[in-house]
């Protein structure tokens, strides 16, 4: 589990530039698509799907699709992310436990980390299990959350995790209240931000090229 969290975090800046070009591109001249998503992404946030995020936090699940949604991008590093994650049959509250504690016994479960209890609650009408993992800095104060929710239905699963250290969004309300939105929807395509951010990110990814062959 701590490698997927930590390729994650290693992976930001390259997945936002090299993923996000990739599904940008194609994004705007796909349909918007319809099922189960985060129906309150924060504005400004931009969607990739399949993006790699290492290691695979239930192993014993089939993964069926994975997709990711970037936002609060400063200096072309991503500060908050929407992890959308989906898996062949019902995980368990246990299994969602299982994943839980990998996380907190990584480390130890040392003073800087407040790693939650499973929860269960109540998602688009059916039982979920969810937790909030906070770090905090040499002061005392908030450095990042983490808001991770396991929602089983009948025949596949979903883990949503949404990270972020943008100070706006550090409150658990601001994460909570984008994760319990999960529920059927559609995904509209903004055309103006994409384009904008496409040509961006394709500047930024050739200058990444050229910098790695240098």
């Amino acid at each position: 589990m701590e490698l997927y969290r930590a390729s994650r975090r290693r992976g930001w800046q390259v997945a936002a530039v090299l993923a996000l070009v990739t599904s940008g591109v194609t994004g705007c001249v796909s349909p918007s698509v319809p099922g189960y998503q985060v129906r309150a992404v924060p504005k400004g946030f931009l969607f990739t799907a399949n993006a790699n995020t290492g290691a695979n936090p239930l192993p014993d699940r089939e993964m069926l699709s994975h997709g990711v949604w970037f936002g609060d991008i400063e200096s072309f590093e991503p500060r908050s992310s929407i992890y959308i994650t989906r898996y062949a049959g019902a995980v368990s509250i246990e299994e969602a436990r299982a994943v839980r504690d990998v996380q907190a016994g990584k480390y130890g479960n040392p003073a800087s980390i407040d790693y939650g209890q499973v929860e269960t609650v109540t998602i688009d009408g059916r039982p979920a299990f969810t937790w909030m993992e906070t770090r905090y800095d040499e002061h005392d104060a908030v450095r990042s959350r983490e808001y991770q929710a396991v929602i089983p239905t009948d025949t596949v699963s979903y883990l949503v995790a949404f990270s972020t250290r943008a100070a706006p969004r550090l409150h658990p309300d601001s994460l909570t209240r984008v994760v319990h939105s999960w529920g059927p929807g559609k995904t509209e395509v903004l055309w103006g931000p994409i384009k904008i951010a496409v040509a961006l990110l394709l500047g930024l990814a050739a200058l990444f090229v050229y910098k790695a062959r240098g």
